[in-house]
């Protein structure tokens, strides 16, 4: 829901806190479409029920910096070996990779935004991660903000480029990452099953764009042993 400018995704306990989601204890039982609502104070309120917010923790997850970033990034490219090229994209494909490797976020975009299906269109999912990436290692904030703003999609994916372009995902995104910083792969590997389940393709796609961009910013760490076994049990799609 959209509300005074502000995108809230309101789910229950079940679901991985992100930057848009307003995670409740007990999800409101009338939601039809086209309900209006609108903030009263510390209240989110609708004609039927109200939410709290002021006993609400702020989403604040830690980022990683370009330090982490050149750590994890071998890793992540192996990660993205194991990975099948989105269908719905699969026409798309070598010009995004091309784009990305070359650091041209504005061709990736307007190759990438809106395509594909789901509530988050498959190609917004993957330029979700190529930002996120480009806002862990530096990038100016500006730039990335702009090309999240410009994305010809729905108000719901621009909401979630808008905040990969500040570096904020959901919570496994951001535990992946760290885990493959620190050499864990066991949590690496828990985080990236997490990941690649979300949504019907969304997690998938957004692990795609992670992958890409992190090929592209480089890291010399040796990764043999994260080849050594099976890998993380990442989902591609069917």
């Amino acid at each position: 829901m959209q509300v005074d400018g502000e995108m809230y995704a309101v789910a229950g306990p079940a679901v991985s806190p992100g930057p848009i989601h307003l995670i409740v204890e007990q999800f409101p039982a009338h939601l039809p479409e086209g309900l209006a609502v609108w903030r009263d104070g510390g209240r989110l309120r609708s004609t039927d029920w109200q939410i709290d917010l002021t006993r609400a923790a702020v989403y604040a997850p830690r980022l990683p910096g370009p330090s982490e970033l050149q750590l994890a990034a071998p890793v992540l490219r192996a990660m993205r070996e194991r990975l099948e090229i989105p269908e719905d994209l699969s026409r798309y494909w070598e010009p995004v990779r091309r784009a990305v490797a070359a650091g041209e976020l504005t061709a990736a975009r307007e190759l990438l935004e809106g395509r594909g299906g789901g509530l988050t269109p498959t190609g917004d999912d993957v330029l979700a991660g190529i930002l996120l990436v480009h806002a862990w290692r530096g990038d100016d904030p500006g730039e990335l903000a702009e090309v999240a703003h410009a994305a010809a999609t729905t108000n719901l994916s621009r909401s979630f480029l808008a905040w990969a372009a500040r570096g904020q995902s959901l919570a496994p995104v951001h535990d992946l990452v760290d885990r493959a910083a620190a050499g864990d792969r066991f949590g690496f590997d828990r985080a990236a099953a997490t990941v690649s389940a979300i949504g019907g393709s969304s997690g998938v796609a957004l692990l795609w764009g992670i992958g890409l961009a992190a090929t592209a910013t480089g890291g010399g760490a040796a990764i043999t042993r994260w080849r050594a076994g099976a890998g993380p049990p990442v989902r591609s799609r069917p």
